[in-house]
């Protein structure tokens, strides 16, 4: 029995692009620019070609949507979010624990957050269908500090969103954008 490889990857890969928003003084990451696990196979994500057109989420038990920021600069502190919505018919996300995480360097320390809005917005009528920033007021922000650096030092930011730990199905999340605000 012989099986053959898809070229095709079962994951989205970012694209470089990423906008920069001088009001908000924040780095704007479309759907594309974010590393979807399951984003290359329709059946869980559809991942949009055009921009300001959200990320849909049709069905997956591992949520990891991850990206990386290159233009940190050392001594400063950043926040980090993501804008979403949930659609109508939207399900498992009433007890999922939902995470954010986000290191500096291939080596740094994960700094990890629990991201109680995320649930709060789903169980609101309408399910949360406008978009908001997560994480909200109620959690608190989810920022990083660059510390000083040294030559050659790895200073890329990598941040995520995550829910793996209940095996349970989610479904009907809209990803709008993640962002880097510089504080």
């Amino acid at each position: 029995m012989s099986s053959e490889k898809s070229n095709k990857s079962l994951h989205h890969e970012a694209d470089s692009k990423m906008e920069q928003d001088t009001n908000r003084k924040a780095w704007i990451f479309q759907p594309t620019g974010l590393n979807f696990v399951w984003g290359g196979d329709s059946r869980y994500w559809v991942i949009p070609k055009e921009p300001k057109v959200p990320a849909e989420l049709k069905k997956v038990s591992w949520l990891e949507v991850t990206g990386s920021f290159e233009k940190i600069e050392p001594r400063k502190t950043y926040r980090i979010g993501f804008k979403i919505s949930f659609k109508p018919d939207a399900t498992g996300w009433d007890e999922a624990p939902v995470f954010m995480s986000a290191k500096i360097g291939k080596n740094g320390k994960t700094v990890w957050k629990r991201i109680k809005s995320i649930n709060q917005n789903f169980l609101k009528p309408k399910r949360g269908s406008e978009p908001v920033n997560i994480p909200d007021e109620s959690d608190g922000r989810f920022e990083i500090s660059v510390s000083p650096t040294t030559v050659n030092q790895d200073t890329k930011l990598q941040f995520g969103l995550y829910e793996v730990w209940t095996g349970k199905w989610k479904t009907g999340l809209l990803i709008h954008e993640a962002f880097v605000q510089e504080v």
